[in-house]
């Protein structure tokens, strides 16, 4: 575990990762509800949680990442950080049950997110929520492109070279279904928006996004 290990900054200022890892998913932030023990898995350089705490400055937040470059800066914007490849080592045990973990674009990069998601009931305390986000492999755009023979992998977005797994709407129901929850509220980013998108959702939804409750 790293805390605070890095408060002079100098690490920090030495992170220069992808821009990537500064973003924050305005559909996620919309789905916090002021949890106080927060766990964001995928943190990166801990821009969402530094986003939390200020929103809830009672908030506690921890973060896991398969970078120990972008963990740097995670580290000093963090309550705790660890560098883990949740491939190879479980989650860390923490002193603490937690309110809210949040996973954002994390599971299409494991070899078996359905033990993954299963594994974290241990970790959430009584009413405890989970954020999860993936990308849409069956959007419009996708099927467009298999219709003409094309699956290209790219370096961002759907067709990241790094996924291991692609979900569709029901696909990825049927995961969250088996890993025993149940989906609480739900979201997705598109370009369609109203009653077009309402109506066919898991054609023109880019990425999923839905907060989860244990059944």
């Amino acid at each position: 575990m790293i805390k605070n290990n890095y408060a002079d900054g100098s690490a920090g200022a030495a992170f220069s990762g992808r821009e990537i890892y500064e973003n924050v998913n305005p559909k996620i932030t919309g789905l916090y509800a002021g949890e106080a023990a927060v766990l964001d898995i995928g943190c990166g350089s801990g821009a969402l949680g530094a986003w939390i705490k200020r929103e809830n400055h009672q908030a506690v937040v921890h973060g896991v990442d398969i970078s120990a470059e972008a963990g740097m800066a995670a580290a000093e914007r963090l309550d705790a950080f660890w560098c883990i490849d949740l491939d190879l080592s479980p989650l860390p045990e923490s002193a603490i049950k937690y309110d809210l973990i949040i996973l954002g674009d994390i599971i299409e990069h494991l070899k078996r997110p359905d033990l993954f998601l299963t594994a974290l009931n241990d970790y959430l305390a009584p009413g405890g929520k989970v954020i999860v986000s993936v990308p849409n492999i069956a959007n419009y755009s996708i099927r467009l492109r298999l219709l003409f023979g094309q699956f290209r992998y790219t370096e961002t977005g759907i067709m990241d070279r790094t996924h291991l797994r692609f979900f569709t709407w029901h696909s990825f129901s049927e995961l969250i279904d088996r890993s025993g929850f149940t989906i609480e509220q739900q979201s997705c980013i598109s370009r369609f928006s109203g009653p077009l998108l309402r109506l066919f959702f898991p054609l023109l939804a880019v990425q999923f996004i839905v907060k989860l409750r244990r059944r």
